[in-house]
C-alpha cells in the first residue's frame, strides 16, 4: 500500500523533526509546504530533504490569508499527477500517527468501506504547569493527554477510490472530504489515532493563536464560526495584563473550551518513533515569530499599495479592497476552469492566461 501525507507548516521548529521522523514509519512520502516560516523550520526541512527522498518540499506560491482546504486540495491534485497513491492524508506538524506498527495502520486503511473516507480520532496532548521545562523535545516533555473518542472523526483520509473522483476536496481543517461539494461518509480507524500535540507550551499556543487569528481573519469569507478555538485563544490574550504569560494563563482553557480538561491524565507518548539529530534547531522564539508575522503583513500591505498604483489608482483602502475583490473573483474563475473537463473551458483558460500575461507586461513597462 502506497501512502502519502500533505502538510502545511509554519514556525514549527520545536516539533518538526520529531514529526517527520516519526510519521515516516507509517507513510512512504511526506509532502510539506513551508508557509513562510521565520524560525528554523526551513533549515530543518532542507536537512531532511538532503537526508531522504521520502520528504518533498512543495512550493504553492501562496502569500495571502490562510486557505488550508484550498491549498491542501491543490497539493493533493499535484502529487497525484506525479505519482500513483493508494492513500493520501493531511497531517499538521503537531499530529503524529499513533499505532502499534505500520501493518496495523494498513489493515485499518484496507478495511475502509467502498465509497467512504477514513478518519483518525484524536488523542490531544497539552502542556501543563508540572512539565519539566528543561526538556526541550515536546514529544518527551508533554505527558498530559485528554481522553479520546474512538469513533470521533478528527482528520480525514482519502482512499484510492475517492482519489479517482475529479471533484474531491478537503474541507477547512481537513476534518472531512467532499465530492461535488457534499461531505463523504466517514469511518474512523479502530486501532489507529492521531496524537495531537496542540499545546506544547503557553508561549507556543499564544503565538499560534496570534498567527492564525491574522491568517483566518484576513480571509474575505471569514465568519465567526471559523476556528473558534484559535480566535477564542486570541481573545483571551487581550485580557492578559502583561506580555509574560504564566503556565496557568487563560489562553489554554480558552483554546480547549470544548475539551474535558478535568479528565486529563498522565500518559507519555510511548509510541514515539525516531530520534532527533538536530535538537539545537528545535527552538521557536515567540517574539521572533510575532515580528516575522509583522514583516509579512507589512510586505503584503506594501504589495497592495504598489499594485493599486501600478493600475493607475490611489493606494487607499477602498482601492485596495477593489483590487482584492477582483483578484478573488478571478481566482474562483481560474479554479473552476482548471478542474473543468470541457474543451471549451480549456480553450478559455488558455485565453485568460494569455490575457493576464499581456496585461502584466504592459504594466511592467509603464
Amino acid at each position: 500500500m502506497r501512502i502519502a501525507s500533505i502538510s502545511l507548516v509554519k514556525d514549527e521548529a520545536d516539533i518538526l523533526e520529531g514529526f517527520v521522523r516519526h510519521n515516516l514509519h507509517f507513510v512512504d512520502r511526506m509532502y510539506i509546504i513551508d508557509d513562510r516560516s521565520t524560525d528554523n523550520t526551513p533549515e530543518i526541512l532542507r536537512r531532511l530533504t538532503e537526508e531522504t527522498s521520502a520528504v518533498r518540499i512543495l512550493e504553492d506560491g501562496w502569500t495571502g490569508a490562510f486557505h488550508q482546504a484550498r491549498r491542501t486540495t491543490a497539493a493533493m491534485r499535484l502529487i497525484l499527477k506525479e505519482e500513483d497513491w493508494d492513500i493520501i492524508l493531511p497531517l499538521d506538524a503537531d499530529e503524529l500517527i499513533r499505532a502499534a506498527d505500520r501493518s496495523v495502520f494498513e489493515a485499518d486503511l484496507a478495511a475502509i468501506p467502498q465509497g467512504m473516507a477514513g478518519a483518525f480520532s484524536e488523542m490531544r496532548y497539552l502542556a501543563g504547569p508540572e512539565d519539566d521545562l528543561s526538556i526541550t523535545d515536546p514529544l518527551v516533555r508533554v505527558r498530559t493527554a485528554l481522553p479520546h473518542d474512538p469513533v470521533g472523526a478528527f482528520k480525514s483520509i482519502a482512499t484510492r477510490q475517492l482519489l479517482a473522483e475529479p471533484t474531491l476536496a478537503f474541507d477547512e481543517g481537513n476534518h472531512s472530504i467532499l465530492t461535488h461539494g457534499i461531505r463523504v461518509p466517514t469511518r474512523s480507524l479502530p486501532n489507529v489515532q492521531l496524537a495531537h500535540f496542540a499545546i506544547r507550551s503557553v508561549d507556543q499556543i499564544a503565538v499560534k493563536c496570534l498567527k492564525h487569528y491574522v491568517g483566518w481573519r484576513s480571509r474575505e469569507d471569514y465568519t465567526k464560526n471559523f476556528v473558534p478555538t484559535l480566535v477564542g485563544g486570541a481573545e483571551a490574550l487581550k485580557a492578559e495584563p502583561r506580555f509574560a504569560l504564566a503556565p496557568s494563563a487563560a489562553i489554554i482553557p480558552a483554546y480547549c473550551d470544548s475539551y474535558p480538561l478535568d479528565q486529563a491524565a498522565d500518559r507519555p507518548f510511548v509510541e514515539r518513533r525516531g530520534a532527533l539529530k538536530w535538537p539545537e534547531l528545535a527552538v521557536s522564539p515567540p517574539y521572533a515569530q510575532v515580528i516575522g508575522l509583522f514583516d509579512q503583513l507589512i510586505a503584503r500591505a506594501s504589495a497592495g499599495d504598489a499594485l493599486v498604483k501600478a493600475a493607475g489608482g490611489e493606494a487607499n483602502a477602498e482601492a485596495v479592497s477593489r483590487v482584492i475583490a477582483e483578484r478573488n473573483a478571478l481566482q474562483i474563475e481560474m479554479d473552476q476552469l482548471k478542474t473543468s473537463t470541457s474543451r471549451l473551458a480549456k480553450a478559455y483558460w488558455n485565453a485568460v492566461v494569455f490575457r493576464m500575461r499581456r496585461s502584466l507586461r504592459k504594466r511592467r513597462y509603464r
